[in-house]
């Protein structure tokens, strides 16, 4: 099974921040554990520090356990998940490779303050993470902004969404599961969870082939799930990127 950078970014971020807003009842997990959990299902993750801007071997891919470790150290404010696109860089705030190596991979993991992307590739089942200089990013979205411009979307799609079977019960399949740590809370579990089966949903209605609508219809379509796309990317990064 392929590897999903999203996914492996989400797990990166939350897993970095949680090991920085850990408390007595929520302690951190080890080095090794945090590795685990980032790596999920995927194959293996290794990480490329060339400039070594975490202090890791520049020549040589580096384990991710050790790679974690240097990063909190490394940061000691937080992480931002970044979900760029064509036309929307997010958050990213530069350098212009970083920002196009991100909106190749279509995620990127940046430090608040320290200066550090890591930039997920994906290699079959396997992730390899690329350290690459970030200037600090623009703060996200706040989670209840987010959600709240979800759900005034959704209403205000409604109708055309349940004339295409897709808000009214559309099944697309499993979306991809993160668990996040205990430090997150359910409520950003349960926003998380939601916004991804709504990406999920709204981009296999986009990746149809529509032969059985009319070009207006496909219009229709499209004008009102585009804008749900970026806004589901929206809660998943203010989930995941914001202190609880």
């Amino acid at each position: 099974m392929t590897a999903d950078p999203v996914l492996a970014a989400i797990r990166l971020t939350t897993q970095l921040n949680a090991r920085l807003w850990s408390t007595d009842s929520t302690p951190p997990a080890s080095p090794e554990v945090t590795a685990h959990l980032v790596i999920g299902d995927d194959a293996a993750h290794h990480v490329i520090d060339p400039e070594s801007r975490l202090g890791l071997d520049p020549l040589h891919a580096n384990e991710l356990s050790a790679a974690l470790s240097a990063a909190v150290l490394l940061e000691p404010t937080g992480w931002v998940l970044v979900l760029p696109r064509p036309g929307h860089l997010g958050e990213l705030r530069g350098p212009a490779a970083t920002n196009t190596a991100a909106l190749a991979a279509g995620a990127v993991v940046v430090s608040r303050t320290a200066g550090a992307a890591w930039v997920p590739t994906v290699v079959g089942a396997a992730v390899q993470w690329t350290v690459q200089v970030a200037t600090a990013p623009a703060d996200p979205p706040a989670p209840a902004d987010a959600e709240r411009a979800l759900s005034e979307a959704l209403v205000a799609a409604t109708h055309t969404l349940e004339e295409l079977e897709v808000a009214g019960g559309a099944r697309p399949g499993t979306p991809g599961q993160v668990r996040l740590p205990k430090a997150y809370g359910q409520r950003r579990q349960h926003a998380l969870d939601r916004a991804l089966l709504l990406h999920q949903a709204c981009a296999a209605a986009l990746e149809e082939d529509g032969s059985a609508l009319s070009s207006f219809e496909m219009e229709r379509r499209r004008t009102a799930l585009t804008p749900l796309l970026g806004l589901t990317s929206d809660v998943v990064v203010a989930a995941c990127s914001t202190p609880p």
